[in-house]
């Protein structure tokens, strides 16, 4: 709270850490209670088939990151933008683009309520907590921090939180690789897994029939879907809180190895296959914590279920300040505080104090979201987040490498990835109800309209040059 003294400080913590400290909270922001719950719940519920999910997602995350985040940090330190939306908007000087994605990206609620189950799920299955009070207790935890400090209380809770998962995700690896908890070692663990789960285990790749994981072409688009994932609002703002553009070099390196890492705990739902006795019928999202009190002493066990809920709190906080920076930054500094006669002074002040109390307008509405929870985690969550990603991979990823990107283009790449999602996923549509597949597909289309729209523009504008230089050759004016 000390070191928020603007509505900057709150948004962005603009240029206060070094690349280590980013790259811990980046990596426990894509690592969120999906991966350490969510993930590990898709490999016990259908086994190997699923491990393409954490083996991919932090590649293709990775990867798609080396492409904007230098662009993202140089064009908010020189101009001061705050949010992704901000960003695309002045990249592209449309506040239409701006105002439009400031809507898609109120999606971001879908992320948070699957962060508050993941919580509430935690408490209930390690301590007895009721579910409905674990939520409770979640939403207060936050709301204190995340009111008091904004981005600051965001990236130094969560460089801790982030070194925690590392710990604990070595420690589910080294489990996995050693068979513990399970009598006869990883030979045997292999050999309950293929009983227990013939069609999931490790001698088939995918699982014919599924829609996420039934084909090379389903994984491939899982893969595709997640290249923009490093820019969706709650991660693309991080980039400005590095000290200096010369860290992102080493920013990179860190997130490649971190966020590489994490998302192995995949492998404790295969474990807990092995581990756990099927009569037990537990919900496939519960399997890390059973699984800890299953292998563990009691008080190693709840070290461990403190760090499943750091990876849920590390991301929680983060879309909790990107929510408000929809409301305080993209409404109201960029679109109303124009419109207006406002000081400057007031209306900076108006902003910190709206950033601080929709904190506490986004808790309450993902704790009502959240209070009847979803089966899967990791495929709710991309409900929202496949809207954003394929409404943003055009305008962002293109226009990050390209100069010659156009607003029309963004414009027609934004409305074309959004369509093409929706219509894929919703029932009054294809009714595809697998948002990985149906948002790559949406990314592809956008890119792809981005690209060809870019290009025609340049050739048009080169045709003209060269009709220009003909007449002018001529001799006539």
């Amino acid at each position: 709270m000390k070191k928020t003294k603007s509505s900057d400080d709150f948004a962005t913590a603009r240029s206060s850490y070094g690349p280590l400290t980013i790259a811990l909270v980046i990596s426990a922001g894509i690592s969120s209670g999906s991966t350490f719950m969510g993930m590990p719940g898709l490999a016990y519920s259908i086994g190997t088939p699923s491990l393409w999910y954490p083996l991919l997602y932090p590649v293709a995350t990775v990867f798609g990151m080396l492409f904007v985040a230098k662009a993202i940090k140089q064009y908010g330190d020189k101009f001061g933008t705050r949010t992704i939306p901000e960003f695309i908007g002045d990249r592209y000087n449309s506040e239409f683009l701006r105002i439009v994605l400031t809507i898609i990206s109120v999606l971001l609620i879908f992320y948070v309520v699957s962060q508050f189950v993941a919580a509430a799920t935690m408490f209930q299955t390690m301590m007895g907590i009721k579910y409905e009070v674990g939520l409770l207790i979640t939403g207060v935890v936050l709301a204190i921090y995340v009111f008091m400090g904004g981005s600051h209380s965001d990236i130094l809770t969560d460089a801790v939180q982030g070194a925690l998962m590392l710990l604990t995700a070595c420690v589910v690896v080294v489990c996995f690789f050693f068979g513990v908890g399970v009598d006869g070692g990883f030979s045997e663990m292999i050999q309950l897994i293929k009983e227990r789960k013939p069609e999931g285990s490790f001698e088939h790749l995918f699982l014919p029939g599924d829609i996420t994981y039934g084909s090379f072409w389903l994984v491939l688009l899982l893969f595709i879907a997640h290249l923009p994932f490093s820019v969706l609002p709650h991660l693309g703002n991080k980039f400005m809180a590095v000290k200096s553009t010369k860290d992102m070099k080493k920013l990179l390196m860190y997130c490649t190895i971190f966020a590489t890492v994490l998302p192995l705990m995949g492998l404790g739902g295969m474990l807990g296959i092995a581990v756990v006795d099927p009569s037990e019928n537990i919900v496939p999202d519960q399997i890390i914590p059973v699984l800890f009190t299953e292998i563990f002493p009691p008080f190693v066990a709840a070290f461990f279920a403190v760090a499943v809920l750091s990876a849920v709190m590390s991301t929680s906080d983060g879309l909790i300040v990107s929510l408000t920076q929809l409301l305080a930054n993209d409404l109201y500094r960029k679109t109303i505080v124009p419109r207006i006669n406002i000081s400057p002074e007031k209306a900076e002040k108006n902003e910190l104090l709206i950033s601080r109390y929709s904190t506490i307008i986004v808790i309450i509405a993902g704790i009502l979201f959240a209070w009847s929870p979803p089966k899967f985690l990791s495929i709710f969550m991309w409900i929202g987040i496949g809207g954003i990603v394929s409404a943003t991979a055009g305008p962002l990823v293109v226009g990050a490498l390209w100069k010659k990107a156009t607003k029309t283009g963004a414009i027609l790449s934004m409305l074309a990835g959004t369509i093409t999602y929706w219509f894929i996923y919703l029932p009054f549509g294809l009714d595809f109800k697998n948002p990985f597949g149906a948002a790559g597909l949406g990314v592809l289309v956008g890119i792809v309209v981005m690209v060809l729209h870019t290009l025609l523009a340049s050739t048009s504008t080169v045709t003209e040059n060269q009709e220009k230089n003909l007449y002018l050759s001529d001799g006539s004016k």
